[in-house]
């Protein structure tokens, strides 16, 4: 039998473990996510306009692991080695036949420039900042990139 590790819990993990199991009944597929849940992301623009909250657009994904025979380790991949056949995690190694590191724009954050922005990618955290954040503004400039990035001026 072989053990296909998958890295993270959106749209890219999900689909993988779905085609993964209709291909294959017999694989072990462990999800490797801090949370066993599913975040949906483009849901939090309407956060900082209040017309979502952010337990509106979290799906615990317990059931969907059941389902699709998962086992669901609570960690973060920290790394490789053994050519990505040993994933490192927070939790400790995991050896694996196959790897599929689905984890999204989570380095977005390391590009020059941006570290001083909050933006709708940075999840629910960071609409939740951008709502206070809106919520405070007595004044200033508001506008929206083509991007879907909001920017926020105090001048």
């Amino acid at each position: 039998m072989s053990r296909i590790a998958v890295v993270g819990a959106g749209f890219g993990a999900l689909t993988a473990v779905r085609k993964l199991r209709a291909g294959d009944r017999s694989l072990q597929i462990d999800v490797i996510a801090p949370q066993p849940e599913f975040v949906y992301y483009p849901g939090t623009i309407w956060i900082p306009t209040g017309l979502r909250r952010p337990e509106d657009l979290v799906v615990p994904l317990h059931n969907f692991f059941r389902r699709m025979r998962v086992t669901w380790l609570q960690a973060e991949a920290t790394g490789l080695r053994d050519g990505g056949r040993t994933l490192e995690t927070s939790a400790g190694d995991l050896t694996n036949d196959g790897l599929i590191i689905a984890s999204g724009g989570r380095f977005l954050r390391k590009l020059p420039g941006i570290e001083h922005s909050i933006t709708p990618c940075g999840g629910i955290e960071a609409t939740v900042k951008i709502r206070d954040r809106l919520a405070a503004m007595d004044g200033g400039t508001i506008a929206f990139g083509p991007d879907g990035y909001l920017y926020l001026g105090l001048g």
